[in-house]
């Protein structure tokens, strides 16, 4: 049971660390682990939703287009 606690807090940990910003680097670090890679294989489900994220913050960050029109914008949020 405490095996199976001490994993679930450490997946919170990390989950968290990685949705509030944290450099990947300093949270695989934190669980000790032997790479960064490892850590984002581990936890690269909670990145997918990030990458989203930061598709959106390029669509308001990138010029609209000529005279500002929508027509050239990059539009980099993915649609469903």
């Amino acid at each position: 049971m405490y095996q199976e606690t001490g994993c679930q807090l450490r997946h919170t940990f990390a989950s968290f660390m990685l949705l509030r910003g944290a450099k990947p680097k300093v949270i695989s670090e934190a669980l000790g682990h032997a790479s960064v890679a490892f850590t984002l294989d581990t936890y690269s489900h909670i990145i997918e939703g990030m990458q989203s994220e930061a598709m959106a913050l390029l669509d308001e960050v990138l010029p609209a287009g000529v005279n500002g029109s929508a027509r050239n914008n990059a539009n980099l949020t993915p649609t469903s």
